[in-house]
């Protein structure tokens, strides 16, 4: 017997065991179901947002400063904001509250000076003194004001810089030495003469609008911008001809600090907002049973109803109760609870402004927004199931299809969770669950509705056809349930491409997918036709089951169906021709998309988080703390120039440069690191050496009594001079490296005193210093200093497409550092190598932080994913080449000697195929996926392959339509988009192979093209149209959701399910009918 071309393999033995064994396949499942209720439990971990769970020498460094650099604190801050005046008073404090945003340097007309008004402050001051009593005020770090260079504990707030000022201890009310040319000079201001005023301190009852104004206006003009800096953008030097003040209209800030402008006059300075920071010790947290991680945490049920929707209520924790209960084992507390309840504290104070928590707590927020999107996902389940129940037409049927998706959730979870469950144990863990995890069921119940529907209206159909239903549930299993193989298989590869990627999240991502789809196959493909059939055969033995009747409309009338796959292959060059033209006009816009991040995407535009997050983008141009670190010799003091020439670098760029990097409001970028504290050192032993010689320092000797080397420097005031370490000299950097670790910068000349915990932000060494000489270690030796970090702004940190070229011109910036390195700056050398050369003394020197590993965990997920897509699409393309292949065995297609024609095709398929790969993979490897290919037409046939071929086309242009249709849409490229396009291809290939594989079963049934692609469109058309219907009305309803998540990823899914859905019903008839003659060719060859 000859075998016609599309042969299709079955399972006529599996469905025999299944329809015969049907109570062992139901008593498994229930066993198997029963054995992953610990894995699903164990799956119910709450995913942390912040986990990347991905290899990155940026992640790395960020790992280093939170976990080995001693000094690592963790920043936050609220922002003050001055209520609109018809809401002064009004409760509860709402951010809707707060006084609309007027344009930068617009100012605020009231209250009187805004954010400057006595009573505000008053207000602001009271929050703060509730900040510095509070119970995690034992957590505080400290830190230094940039406006008045007081060290700080814990709270930076805008009334006490007043205070300062007022109380004349500011450093710009006191005379002082220049760090940098170690020359006294004159405080530029005071609190001494105040004009027709008295100078009153902050906390002077009698204080007055006129003293504020007259403050703030010092402070403006004589600290270089950082009290400007420290308000919003919209401040401005406000027209008021009654105030005694005479200040800039219009003025500029120039380099120096001083402020220029064509006009002076009367008026004070006003602003709408104004930071309040604070800073945590996080080691000492996380050792006192606080986590940062919410993966971590214990699980809190922090929210409230609020009707359709869920409200944050706080958990309150304790400081003493989260150290006490770590101790006894549980679980640590979650600094975002900790966050939102001072917050809630704070805010229930508001009366004239309103207190944003800025930026922190996402994952609370994220799990508010999930609860309150819930009822939606129940909306949406009742939508399918009428869906369903309009496709089936039976009661029956939708629940049997709700019990086989139930159980693959179950299955998929448990599986996943007893992996996890083994990789603890082993101490090898492949899972790394991260936000793609949570898209997963919608992957399953999209797939596992598609396998349901095909596998019943198979078995409807045959019934319809005089079959019984041990005959009809025969043919399902055998012939549905090969397609639902092919698609499951095919998809599981295409997901299982993601474990070529190196970030964990993605492998993890893929291998949880293809469990998922693993699941849905066995459940919904194979026991759910079973369940029907056990079902009927009940009904049946108590003469209850009725006949399938043939005129029930199922959603769409048949007959529209077959019309339309036979209109599209009987009319494919039209079709295909316009297919192409609309195909090119897409290439246009795909290739425009940009990575994007916009928080409106992802969360509730109208949540407290979203907010704050773009009030902070709005009225502040600080941007968000980012890192430099640098590993190597910090001791070396070419370390120390490399310093200052980045920083000049930095400040170099003209206007067409990437300018993301926070600048103070003289123009001057500003970059903390450790040569200020260097400087800053050498002028307070200038001022005064006897701290320095009460700790080791011999201003006698030529050497220091330290071993560096020195020189002289003038004081005026003792009228001598004063032997001072050299900043080029090794020894002198080790000395003062550690005075300052152990003792911080004494107060002196004019300057504040500098804490050393402040210092342990900027410079590390693993060494045991000896306290009785600290430029040795506790054996004698001279310390290595390995460590450095040096922070810096980073403005508008989630617009991606502006972060990534800023990051890229401070990595150029960053030269000085590159120069004296033997390799590459991003990748970690070896520290003890950079130790022992005088010339390269760096290691690594690499830009992190939050802001700097968030983009490059979003950019680096993003671009893997269309590359792993990618590698999807050429995976899927060898899998369906596979399951094409002809009955017989590979030993017997090899022993068929070939003709010219066929060695001629199988080198044109094998050059296709390789051109495909190698765009994909690399041309590296073009010689062996040539040689793979030539063996594969020997081995599955050159008709395999055009049918794989016509099967993945049609994927590959949804794919082109859908990133077109993102574009133009206003959308760019970010996690969501990416891996819905990913999805597209697993539930695109599973509409197109059930239409392949229906046409060749009707072609070996009669081999007539037009007559069996009519028939597929009224037989497979029935099931993928009901499939898609409901898909796309669940995820119509899911777009209706507030979270921007669920918006953006119901509008695309819809969007390519629809798409999905015509590639095909309309575009697979197309590729079906232009593969004909290769198709024809072959079945002629057949016959001789």
């Amino acid at each position: 017997m000859v075998h016609y071309p599309f042969f299709v393999r079955d399972f006529s033995i599996i469905a025999d065991r299944m329809v015969s064994g049907s109570n062992r396949v139901h008593a498994a499942v229930i066993v198997i179901t029963a054995l992953m209720i610990p894995g699903f439990l164990s799956s119910l971990t709450p995913i942390d947002i912040e986990a990347y769970n991905m290899d990155s020498p940026e992640l790395e460094a960020n790992d280093v400063m939170r976990e080995e650099f001693s000094g690592a604190g963790n920043i936050w801050g609220f922002g003050i904001f001055v209520r609109s005046m018809e809401e002064v008073g009004n409760m509860p404090s709402e951010i809707s509250m707060a006084e609309p945003f007027s344009g930068t340097s617009q100012g605020i007309e009231e209250p009187t000076g805004g954010i400057l008004n006595l009573s505000i402050l008053r207000e602001a001051d009271m929050k703060a003194n509730i900040l510095k009593n509070h119970d995690v005020s034992r957590y505080y770090l400290n830190f230094s004001s940039d406006i008045s260079g007081i060290p700080l504990k814990g709270v930076l707030d805008l009334p006490n810089e007043f205070r300062v000022f007022m109380d004349n201890r500011s450093l710009v009310t006191r005379d002082r030495i220049n760090p940098f040319s170690l020359q006294w000079e004159i405080a530029p201001t005071n609190w001494t003469d105040c004009g027709e005023l008295d100078c009153l301190s902050f906390d002077d009852p009698l204080l007055t609008q006129a003293h504020i104004d007259l403050a703030a206006h010092r402070m403006a003009n004589h600290t270089r911008g950082s009290f400007l800096r420290y308000l919003s953008v919209d401040r401005t030097f406000e027209p008021d001809p009654t105030s005694p003040v005479i200040g800039p209209y219009g003025g500029v800030l120039k380099e120096d600090g001083t402020i220029e402008a064509e006009e002076w006059g009367p008026g004070r300075w006003t602003a709408s907002s104004v930071w309040m920071i604070l800073n945590l010790d996080r080691q000492n947290m996380v050792d006192n049973g606080w986590t940062f991680a919410w993966i971590d945490a214990r699980p809190e049920f922090g929210f409230e109803r609020e009707g359709l929707s869920f409200k944050t209520d706080p958990i309150q924790y304790t400081m003493d109760q989260c150290e006490l209960e770590a101790q006894q084992g549980l679980d640590p507390c979650s600094v975002e609870w900790l966050y939102l309840a001072i917050e809630e504290e704070l805010r229930s104070t508001d009366e004239e402004v309103v207190t944003v928590l800025l930026g922190e707590g996402p994952n609370v927020e994220i799990n508010r927004e999930l609860l309150s999107s819930s009822f939606l996902v129940g909306v949406m389940g009742l939508v399918v199931v009428f869906l369903l129940w309009m496709s089936l037409r039976r009661v029956s049927d939708v629940i049997i299809v709700g019990a086989g998706l139930s159980l693959s959730l179950l299955w998929m979870q448990g599986s996943i969770g007893w992996i996890w469950i083994a990789g603890e144990r082993f101490g090898f863990q492949i899972i790394a669950r991260s936000q793609f995890s949570n898209l997963l069921p919608i992957l399953v119940l999209a797939l596992g509705i598609d396998d349901s529907l095909h596998a019943l209206h198979r078995y409807k159909e045959e019934r319809r056809n005089g079959a019984t239903p041990e005959q009809s549930a025969h043919i399902s299993i055998s012939k549905v349930g090969r397609a639902i193989m092919l698609t499951s298989f095919t998809t599981i590869v295409a997901f299982l491409a993601n474990l070529s990627s190196d970030i964990a999240a993605l492998r993890s991502f893929g291998i949880e997918a293809g469990l998922g789809v693993l699941s849905a196959f066995l459940l919904t493909g194979l026991w759910v036709p079973l369940l029907r059939l056990d079902y009927d055969l009940a009904l049946k033995r108590r003469d209850r089951l009725e006949e399938e009747r043939a005129d029930i409309l199922h959603l769409v009338p048949s007959h529209w169906l077959s019309s339309t796959t036979f209109t599209s292959y009987s009319k494919a060059p039209f079709v295909g021709l316009l297919t192409v033209l609309l195909t090119v006009l897409a290439l246009g816009p795909m290739f425009s998309l940009e990575g994007d991040f916009q928080i409106d995407d992802f969360l509730d535009p109208d949540s407290d988080f979203a907010k704050g997050v773009n009030l902070a983008s709005e009225r502040f141009g600080d941007g968000e703390p980012g890192y430099i670190l640098v590993e190597g010799d910090i001791a070396n003091p070419l370390v120390i120039e490399a310093i200052e020439e980045l920083r000049l670098n930095i400040n170099s760029h003209g206007e067409g440069d990437p300018d993301q990097i926070s600048r103070t409001p003289t123009g001057q970028a500003e970059l903390l690191a450790l040569d200020h504290i260097v400087l800053g050192t050498k002028a307070a032993m200038a001022w005064n050496i006897t701290p320095y010689e009460e700790k080791g320092w011999n201003p006698l000797l030529p050497d220091g009594g330290v071993g560096c080397n020195t020189s002289f420097v003038y004081n005026p005031f003792e009228g001598k001079s004063v032997r001072l370490p050299d900043l080029d000299d090794r020894e002198c950097l080790v000395f003062i490296y550690g005075y300052v670790l152990n003792y911080g910068v004494p107060a002196s000349g004019g300057y504040p005193e500098i804490p050393a915990p402040l210092v342990t932000e900027f410079i590390q060494t693993e060494d045991e210093l000896d306290p009785d000489a600290h430029w040795l270690t506790i054996e004698g030796e001279i310390p290595s200093y390995t460590r450095m970090s040096m922070r810096f702004g980073l403005s508008d940190p989630e617009q991606f497409p502006l972060i990534e070229p800023a990051l890229e011109q401070l990595i150029q910036d960053m030269a000085p550092f590159r120069n004296l390195s033997i390799g590459p700056l991003y990748e970690r050398g070896s520290i003890s190598q950079a130790l022992g050369d005088e010339q390269y003394p760096v290691s690594w020197a690499i830009p992190t932080g939050d802001p700097v590993v968030r983009f490059v965990a979003a950019d680096g997920m993003q671009d893997q994913m269309q590359g792993t897509l990618a590698l999807g699409i050429v995976a899927c393309m060898a899998t369906l080449w596979w399951g094409y292949r002809p009955d017989g065995t590979v030993i017997q297609r090899l022993k068929l000697r070939p003709s010219r024609n066929d060695l001629i095709q199988s080198l044109a398929i094998g050059s296709v195929f390789t051109i495909i790969s190698s765009t994909v993979i690399g041309w590296s490897y073009a010689p062996i996926l040539f040689t793979a290919s030539i063996l594969a037409c020997a081995a599955w046939g050159r008709i395999a392959f055009f049918l794989s071929f016509a099967t993945t086309l049609p994927i590959a242009v949804v794919i082109v339509w859908l990133y077109a249709l993102i574009e133009v849409a206003g959308y760019g490229l970010n996690m969501i988009t990416v891996s819905i396009a990913a999805i597209s291809l697993g539930v695109g290939i599973d509409y197109v192979i059930h239409v392949v594989e229906r046409y060749r079963e009707e072609m070996e049934k009669k081999p007539d093209p037009y007559v069996a692609i009519k028939a597929v469109g009224g037989a497979s058309g029935i099931a993928l149209v009901g499939s898609a219907l409901s898909d796309i009305a669940g995820f119509l309803v899911i777009m209706q959701s507030s979270m921007g998540f669920f918006s953006t990823f119901g509008l695309f899914c819809a969007i390519m399910i629809g798409l999905a859905l015509a590639a095909s019903m309309i575009l697979t008839p197309v590729t079906l009918r232009v593969m004909q003659s290769f198709l024809m060719a072959e079945e002629s060859a057949s016959h001789v």
